[in-house]
């Protein structure tokens, strides 16, 4: 067993591996870094009110120092709402487009059953998610995506509803 362990420890290809396996390491954490301005975190609750679309000036940032390639959007927070709304993005300060689902999901009663913009039972977490492609308004340098929300015009006109905390994320392909 001994003879086994000095043999491997002392072969040549033991050393090439632990340096490949070190440098893989290495290499890969940066691709998991994400800049600050990549990420928005807010700690506090607001309401919005009226249709869709508004822009809520909750922004992030991305910076293409070569070609652009698509990202992932990523909403994330809790929502007190009694009715239809909807949530999207607005890329380098476009009209908030359609670049995935949409609707806030509709689960507290209806806009009659309760005053409008109250939750009866608080806030719920939600999720949702965007993928934005360099057709889609994408260039090279920095990159503003904002949040846009609002009432359904058609379904909800004029409502509100209540914003917990929330983050805001955006995160390029590879």
């Amino acid at each position: 067993m001994k003879n086994h362990l000095r043999n491997l420890t002392t072969d040549p290809r033991t050393a090439r591996i632990a340096v490949i396996c070190a440098l893989a390491l290495a290499l890969a954490a940066p691709t998991f870094a994400t800049s600050s301005s990549e990420v928005l975190r807010t700690l506090n609750s607001r309401g919005i009110s009226g249709d869709f679309p508004q822009r809520t000036g909750e922004i992030v940032t991305v910076n293409f120092a070569n070609t652009p390639s698509p990202i992932v959007v990523t909403w994330q927070g809790d929502v007190a709402s009694a009715g239809r709304f909807l949530m999207s993005v607005s890329v380098n300060g476009q009209p908030c487009g359609a670049y995935g689902g949409s609707q806030i999901p509709y689960f507290l009663g209806t806009p009659t059953s309760n005053p409008i913009g109250y939750a009866p039972n608080g806030f719920n977490d939600i999720s949702m998610q965007w993928v934005v492609l360099p057709s889609d308004g994408l260039v090279l340098g920095n990159n503003t995506i904002e949040l846009c929300a609002g009432a359904h015009p058609t379904f909800n006109h004029g409502a509100s509803f209540l914003l917990g905390f929330r983050t805001l994320t955006v995160r390029k392909g590879n």
